[in-house]
């Protein structure tokens, strides 16, 4: 399947602390004290994190530790240039190959980590205590955020204008006509939503970012 992936720093932190400190601490420190099938799902979550990461254009794995209060699109691409129909410069998306069975292994591990969650013991629940403890942000509500944008269906249309765009495809620049750029705006309406809704601030600052 294919999603479109924004060049969004707000959404390349979530999508970096999934791995750095949850799932890697979970793998790295934590799977040989778990019963074995709670191991299992986590390390194929971890894999299919990777998967998708891997099939990501490189240079959107930037992201800086104060990207949520001082986050910034980069209107300089090392991919290419989105104009809206009146000639605006918008952040630029990117089609993105992901297998619905990395979106599977992930979905699972959210489960499993939900419910431990609502445990009070057991060794998972303990893990994520653990991991948790010296951090300000509740790691599995971000975990659930960024699945939730990853699964929001591409707008059709958008997708196939966007397919021969680089780093992909030759294209440097890209104007959407009316009906594109409709699609844009409510994909943004959607993803800004599923990662920053609940606090008032954070959303206003994540939207303004497509503006």
């Amino acid at each position: 399947m294919q999603i479109l992936m924004p060049e969004d720093p707000v959404f390349m932190t979530r999508f970096l602390e999934m791995e750095e400190p949850l799932l890697h601490s979970l793998y790295y420190l934590h799977l040989d004290h778990l019963p074995r099938d709670q191991a299992e799902t986590i390390r194929r979550a971890y894999e299919g994190w990777g998967s998708i990461q891997a099939a990501m254009p490189k240079f959107l794995s930037w992201h800086t530790p104060t990207a949520f209060e001082l986050a910034a699109p980069r209107r300089e691409s090392e991919g290419y240039r989105l104009h809206s129909p009146h000639g605006e410069q918008l952040i630029s998306l990117y089609a993105v190959d992901v297998s619905t069975e990395s979106i599977s292994c992930l979905t699972a591990c959210l489960t499993l980590l939900e419910e431990a969650e609502k445990e009070l013991g057991g060794a998972l629940a303990g893990a994520l205590e653990d991991i948790r403890e010296p951090r300000e942000r509740d790691l599995v509500d971000n975990f659930r955020r960024v699945l939730r944008a990853l699964r929001i269906p591409a707008p059709l249309a958008l997708l196939a204008s966007l397919r021969h765009a680089a780093p992909a495809g030759p294209e440097r620049e890209v104007s959407l006509d009316g009906a594109r750029h409709a699609e844009y705006e409510a994909y943004r309406d959607q993803f800004c939503h599923a990662l920053s809704t609940g606090d008032a601030f954070m959303y206003t600052m994540h939207r303004s970012l497509y503006l």
